[in-house]
């Protein structure tokens, strides 16, 4: 199995890319990533921190991060690109789906699925072939 640790912050940086797409992160993107780390990666699997946390909330960390950075949606991409073409073949099926359904329930949350969200999409479908 891949790095946990790992795992999680290219998650963020995934969810960041797709939240920011349009050059603006919206508050229902914010509550959509918030629901998926409840409802999918905290059950993922029961790793935790040194300090007891659930290391599923590194990717509200790393989210956060990129934001602080000011890093623009196709940088985050990029770095989620280059971590599942290294560590990708250590993803089974039912995560993959569920690293696809997150991204897409984010692009969803706000109106509808945008031009450069559907970009997204559309590569990391091809990226992970789901």
């Amino acid at each position: 199995m891949v790095n946990t640790r790992r795992f999680y912050k290219e998650l963020g940086n995934l969810f960041y890319a797709i939240a920011a797409a349009d050059k603006k992160i919206r508050r229902e993107e914010r509550a959509q990533i918030e629901k998926e780390i409840q409802r999918t990666w905290r059950n993922h699997d029961h790793t935790t921190d040194r300090f007891g946390t659930d290391r599923a909330f590194l990717i509200e960390f790393e989210f956060e991060a990129m934001e602080d950075e000011n890093e623009t949606a196709e940088t985050a991409y990029i770095r989620f690109e280059s971590f599942f073409e290294e560590y990708g073949n250590q993803v089974d099926v039912p995560t993959r789906h569920s690293i696809f359904n997150s991204a897409r329930h984010i692009a969803e949350c706000v109106r509808k699925i945008n031009t450069t969200e559907l970009d997204y999409l559309m590569r990391l479908k091809k990226l992970m072939r789901v």
